[in-house]
């Protein structure tokens, strides 16, 4: 029993050792920790972090960074695309050296960083903004630097990997109150697979599929006194199947998306 034991806590021992290594590994950031020993982080503030995709072409992405340990010499901001799951490149966008900062950079800039038009970003996409910190020693610090424990705190991650979702731009060339129809085919014949349409009434979200057959039709009907109406589609497997079409309350109808429709009709 002894011996038992004596393996058992021999091997406790090891464990502990082996993830405090894996842990010292990660150079974890110790914001709270000595003063001379505070990590080099920032914080940033962003004023919207959700984008129409009609507004693209005119809208600013606007934040406030800082350094609450007041250690930072120069904050570097990059940016890709991330597009149904595959990302583009990554490319340097802004550098920051005096803090606190206001930085403003219009979606048209960032998407020709990238080496495109705001026309080829997509509702549903993401806006990866990636940031690293030099510090007054010289330390640098990306997302990759945290350890489990520090990951978990948002004000210190969100200056170093953060995101703004394009979404879909709302309804504004046709009457909103009213019944709207989806009309939805399969061109096999089994349902759409798990892809569905969504209308988002005022910030509130419904879904419409079917799971089997070759067609189905809903009616929407939005209330009188709606402001806004968003209407978007997430798409499932065999998205070569699904065909669609969207008649407004004045009869106007719109499409067919699909096959392979994109995330937004408008």
């Amino acid at each position: 029993m002894k011996n038992t034991f004596n393996y058992i806590l021999g091997l406790l021992v090891v464990a502990v050792a082996t993830v405090a290594c894996e842990d010292k590994d990660k150079n974890p950031l110790n914001v709270f920790d000595l003063e001379n020993s505070k990590a080099p982080y920032v914080r940033i503030l962003i004023d919207e972090k959700i984008v129409a995709k009609g507004d693209l072409g005119t809208a600013t992405f606007t934040a406030t960074v800082d350094d609450p340990s007041d250690n930072v010499a120069s904050w570097e901001l990059s940016v890709s695309i991330e597009s149904g799951g595959v990302a583009t490149d990554t490319v340097a966008l802004a550098t920051v050296t005096s803090f606190p900062s206001d930085i403003s950079i219009p979606y048209t800039d960032i998407a020709s960083a990238l080496g495109i038009t705001v026309d080829d970003i997509s509702g549903g996409d993401f806006i990866r903004f990636l940031g690293e910190s030099t510090g007054t020693d010289g330390t640098v610090t990306t997302f990759e630097n945290y350890s489990a424990t520090v990951t978990g705190q948002p004000e210190q991650l969100q200056a170093f990997n953060f995101i703004v979702l394009v979404k879909c731009s709302a309804i504004s060339d046709a009457t909103i109150a009213g019944t709207w129809i989806i009309d939805m085919q399969d061109l096999f014949g089994d349902g759409w697979d798990g892809a569905f349409v969504t209308f988002e009434i005022d910030g509130v979200a419904t879904n419409y599929t079917f799971t089997a057959g070759d067609a189905a039709t809903f009616n929407v009907d939005v209330p009188a006194g709606t402001s806004s109406l968003v209407i978007s589609y997430t798409s499932g497997a065999f998205e070569e199947e699904h065909v669609y079409t969207i008649q407004t309350p004045d009869g106007d109808v719109r499409g067919p998306f699909g096959p392979n429709p994109s995330p937004c009709i408008n």
